[in-house]
């Protein structure tokens, strides 16, 4: 399959344009366009979108939001030729970027629910993948349902229809299109909503496995961070603390419900880092034949799953060992240098997300201390 070298790192989330030395500014989220012939990212932290080639390595766009930060991004295909992004952190607002004129042309404001006492920040937003529809998640557990028209190359008219309470902390979604079901992570645990049911349904709640890492066996925290769709019915789910990402079959899952409970057993486990550090979220690419997550000393975990038969009728869960673990690469930082700083590394190196291209080529992390590193296959010409 080829291994991954790494082919640019950018520091281009810094709160002042000028600062190339900014060290401190977090990227929390890394998407590639939903289009096999595109080669852009986006990726969002501190108070910017930036929009990167990563074929060239050049930023094509960078959106700062003056009102606040910025946490989760999600791309829309709803409109041809034009995709859409929307992006969205502190100040409750949902904000939609227009590629093809470089701009944020609507600002959307959430209505705050009961409790305006607490810091609301939205967590995660994500469009459906045909539907005019976008799901927006606030860290006080509300679960906005928002749809919308498009007009000629725009989303237009973006009106919130309903919410749900789920009354916990969300930290993200993925929706699964073949059983047209959207998957929440949250501080206590898997929860799941059927997209074709009615507004007023109750939530099911999944049982994953209890915590096999010896370390923390006794820790009763159900935290889920990390939460992506392999391929099919086929989900990927990580629990902090447990060392492992479990891969399961949603289809056999749901057929196990009773009383809203849905217990998961896991088909595939990939041995994953024993961190006790929490927010690592996964990425997929080469339609689920490669998964890769990043650990909090810069590495990053990659599995090759080409050969995985994704068959839910295997009986017992089968163990699947890394086949490589990218190392962090010693950087010469001259930014660093002039400003008489320490070395990113002295420090631990969080990769909160990975993203991988469809075609597998490219990989993008983006860490904790203000980078988005881009990695390309070895085999592919400079």
């Amino acid at each position: 399959m080829g291994e991954f070298i790494a082919h640019h790192f950018l520091r281009c989330h810094s709160g002042s344009d000028n600062d190339s030395a900014d060290v401190s500014t977090q990227v929390w989220y890394a998407a590639f366009e939903p289009s096999k012939t595109s080669h852009l990212v986006a990726t969002c932290g501190g108070n910017k979108v930036c929009v990167i080639n990563v074929e060239a390595g050049n930023v094509e766009l960078r959106y700062t939001y003056l009102k606040g930060l910025l946490y989760t991004l999600s791309w829309s295909t709803a409109c041809p030729n034009n995709n859409i992004l929307a992006t969205g952190g502190t100040n409750n607002t949902i904000v939609l970027i227009d590629l093809s004129t470089k701009s944020a042309y609507l600002h959307y404001s959430l209505f705050q629910g009961k409790n305006k006492k607490k810091k609301l920040f939205i967590s995660a937003v994500l469009f459906h993948p045909f539907e005019n529809k976008l799901f927006c998640a606030l860290n006080n557990g509300y679960l906005y349902i928002l749809e919308f028209e498009t007009d000629d190359s725009r989303i237009v008219n973006l009106e919130h229809r309903y919410y749900i309470d789920l009354k916990c902390e969300i930290f993200g979604l993925a929706f699964c299109e073949i059983n047209d079901y959207l998957l929440i992570s949250t501080n206590v645990g898997l929860k799941g909503w059927d997209n074709s049911q009615s507004q007023d349904q109750e939530l099911l709640d999944f049982e994953l496995p209890k915590n096999p890492n010896e370390m923390y066996k006794d820790q009763n925290e159900n935290v889920i961070d990390s939460i992506e769709i392999v391929k099919d019915s086929w989900i990927a789910t990580k629990v902090a603390l447990h060392g492992v990402i479990y891969i399961f079959n949603l289809d056999a899952a749901l057929s196990k419900t009773k009383n809203n409970k849905c217990s998961v057993k896991p088909t595939y486990i990939l041995q994953w880092s024993d961190t006790d550090n929490y927010f690592m979220s996964c990425g997929v690419g080469l339609d689920g034949k490669l998964l890769a997550c990043g650990d909090d000393r810069g590495s990053v975990w990659i599995y090759n799953l080409k050969d995985v038969a994704f068959k839910s009728s295997i009986s017992d869960s089968t163990v699947i060992t890394v086949n490589s673990v990218l190392k962090w690469p010693k950087l010469e930082d001259k930014f660093l240098k002039k400003k008489k700083k320490l070395e990113v590394d002295v420090y631990d190196i969080v990769i909160a997300k990975c993203a991988v291209h469809s075609s597998g080529n490219y990989l993008v992390t983006v860490t904790n201390n203000n980078l988005v590193c881009l990695y390309k296959k070895s085999t592919l010409k400079k």
